[in-house]
């Protein structure tokens, strides 16, 4: 029988979920194997019992690229660009995180000055030829990155978004002169004003795609070998797309994983009738929020690498700092206790993994707290010791002056705040009331968390979804195929032409379908059209839908009235009197690639406790009597007191004292403080 699975890699564990032609579901968790990715990959086939040559649909979430670039882990990049733009990358932005730190150094990009050469020519501000390009200066340029071992080369010229003749030329020479070398060239990767910007994501874009190009490759073959087909990749928008797309443009990768969870949490609160949902999804090594209102996930077209260092791509808003179950606990030089963002990942892994970690993690302080149970195994198969975990909270507590479970305690306190200010960001700072939304928590540690989280951002509901553990997996599965498009045509008000605006959408439009044949859909993907707005004399802008069909005066002033009401809803102000420039025309294009029905749960009485156990409570003074259920054995209906635990293979979920948790008719638990 046919197969549709999805693997999520993360940092710690790697997550499968699977669904057969009768809507069984299968699901398996395995350690990562950061040496090769793949190999943990069918580690999880295999330990789910799914025959590889079953599976016709295949997709892929992975963290690979975000840690590429966190760790900058790949190879040297050469930048060929406009004569007097050679310092572009260095000059970056005005802006600091702090106005008042006069000693903050602007972070260093991916390539280095002496690799990042000039050549002239020029194209003017409407897109016109000024200054032919120079060739043989070309040549020269790329016989130099050839001489230094450059494997990755940037193409970005200064108004090239406008006339790309330059840039591809370019690319042409490169080929020629050096097929070895991966290039990427800023009209293809980012095709919009703003230099800067521009030349950062394309320049981030080909350092990625050495080693996606070699990862996806050696992935397509163990998937030829095994025998299964389909296998798509898992793109920052929320979609899906072929291999040959993911190593054309891998900066589209860059929240590969953490996407999943969203477009997860969206359809959970579609069957539940929740539309204001802010996502927890705390794994191994990381913690990734976002946000979804009125059933529409949060998208931006920009985040960075680090401070002033942007990658603009449209993605889902998804904010993510180093916190999880292996975030290690250590003590600065101020002699002050903290959390991450350095992880003990999959190898060693947290101490109480018993793998040789010695470091204090955020699992072995919930170990030492009594909430996670060593009677159960973590994946189903990773063995918990308590010993360890306690031996190396307890050597850190004697550094602090603290008391072992003060220190644990300490410790997920320190990594909780952490996860809240990340959650703060997306709703205080926007002007946004977290007690409005649902909190929706997953990954192997989010339901632990979840209730501490909910109690620091004043959050009265909870829900822990199904199969939490794999349920970025279970997104990927959900995930239609996405492709966005863009072109920047800075129009003032008065000169708008409603005729030039429908070419341009037509262009896009044109280019979504030749695409989406080219990823194998007989028919054409559903449209969405965008313009970006602003109002005279602004710098920045917000992106509005506009309607299909035909462009008129009177869609774009619709659209105009929808740029008011946003500005005034993000800033608190609005000027509908003003004139206002458009300035980037946007096409979304999706289609459908699977479809999953999640089956309902039966009702029934709540069933006895597995065990009981001591879970650690600060606000009860200590250790409390603690039952713990076994999720699997839950029914529709079922309410349970806090405080309690409720365990399986994938996740625990912690009901602190004074919540109650109630699982409804998909098996969703929603968890409300009394």
């Amino acid at each position: 029988m046919k197969m549709s699975i999805a693997v999520d890699t993360g940092g710690t564990f790697s997550d499968l979920i699977g669904i057969d032609g009768n809507g069984e579901l299968a699901f398996a968790k395995t350690l990562t194997t950061p040496d090769d990715p793949s190999r943990g990959i069918f580690e999880a086939i295999r330990k789910a019992g799914i025959d590889a040559r079953a599976i016709d649909y295949f997709v892929h979430g992975s963290t690979v690229a975000t840690n590429m670039l966190i760790e900058r882990s790949g190879g040297r990049v050469g930048l060929i660009t406009t004569k007097g733009f050679r310092d572009v990358l260095r000059i970056q932005r005005i802006v600091r995180p702090d106005s008042f730190d006069l000693h903050w150094v602007k972070p260093r990009h991916l390539v280095e000055r002496s690799l990042s050469l000039e050549v002239t020519e020029r194209i003017g501000a409407h897109g016109e030829e000024t200054e032919p390009l120079d060739e043989d200066g070309v040549r020269d340029a790329i016989a130099t990155l050839k001489r230094e071992g450059v494997r990755a080369i940037a193409v970005s010229y200064l108004f090239s978004f406008l006339n790309p003749s330059h840039e591809r030329r370019t690319q042409e020479l490169i080929e020629e002169i050096y097929p070895e070398a991966h290039v990427s060239i800023s009209s293809d990767v980012f095709p919009q004003w703003r230099e800067y910007e521009r030349t950062s994501t394309t320049v981030i874009d080909v350092y990625l795609k050495p080693r996606i190009d070699t990862y996806l490759t050696g992935l397509e073959r163990q998937v030829e070998r095994s025998g299964a087909g389909g296998l798509l990749i898992m793109r920052s928008n929320g979609g899906v797309m072929t291999t040959a797309s993911a190593k054309r443009r891998p900066v589209t990768l860059i929240q590969s994983g953490p996407a999943g969870g969203v477009i997860a949490s969206l359809e959970i609160g579609r069957l539940m009738g929740i539309d204001t949902i802010m996502t927890a999804d705390v794994g191994g090594t990381s913690f990734d929020t976002c946000l979804i209102s009125d059933s529409a996930p949060t998208t931006t077209s920009s985040t960075e690498l680090e401070f002033g260092i942007p990658i603009a791509n449209p993605m889902l808003d998804i904010r993510s700092i180093g916190a999880g179950g292996g975030s290690k606990a250590w003590i600065d030089s101020a002699g002050l206790l903290k959390v991450g963002p350095a992880s003990a990942g999959a190898d060693p892994g947290p101490a109480c993994y018993g793998r040789g970690g010695s470091d204090p993690t955020s699992t072995d302080a919930n170990v030492v707290l009594g909430r996670i149970d060593p009677a159960f195994k973590l994946g189903g198969d990773v063995e918990v010791l308590r010993e360890p975990a306690a031996d190396a909270v307890g050597k850190l507590g004697e550094r602090l002056g603290f008391e072992r479970e003060r220190t644990a305690a300490g410790i997920l306190e320190i990594m909780n705040n952490g996860m809240a200010e990340a959650m703060r960001l997306l709703t205080i700072d926007r002007g946004l009331d977290p007690r409005e939304f649902t909190l929706v928590a997953f990954g192997g540690a989010g339901p632990l968390h979840a209730a501490d989280l909910a109690s620091l951002l004043g959050m009265r509901r909870v829900v822990v979804p199904i199969y939490p553990g794999v349920f970025s997996a279970l997104g990927a599965l959900l995930a239609d195929a996405r492709f966005d498009y863009v072109k920047s045509r800075i129009t003032f008000s008065e000169n708008i032409d409603p005729d030039v605006i429908g070419q341009d959408f037509a262009e896009l439009e044109e280019r979504a379908a030749a695409d989406f044949e080219r990823e194998g859909f007989a028919d054409p993907p559903r449209i969405v059209r965008s313009v970006d707005f602003r109002y005279y004399g602004q710098n920045w802008e917000l992106e509005v839908q506009i309607p299909g069909g035909e462009v008129t005066m009177q869609s774009i002033e619709e659209s105009r009235r929808r740029f008011d009401a946003e500005h005034e809803r993000q800033f608190g102000w609005n000027f509908p009197e003003s004139d206002y420039e458009l300035v980037n025309f946007r096409v979304t294009a999706v289609a459908t690639r699977s479809t999953v029905e999640l089956p309902e749960l039966e009702s029934g009485r709540l069933p006895q406790p597995a065990r009981m156990g001591n879970a650690y409570f600060h606000d009860a003074g200590g250790y409390v009597a603690t039952p713990i259920y076994r999720r699997g054995e839950l029914l529709a209906g079922n309410e349970i007191e806090g405080p309690a635990i409720v365990v399986e293979d994938d996740a625990t979920t912690l009901v602190p004292p004074e919540w109650t948790a109630r699982v409804e008719g998909y098996g969703n638990m929603i968890m409300e403080l009394a």
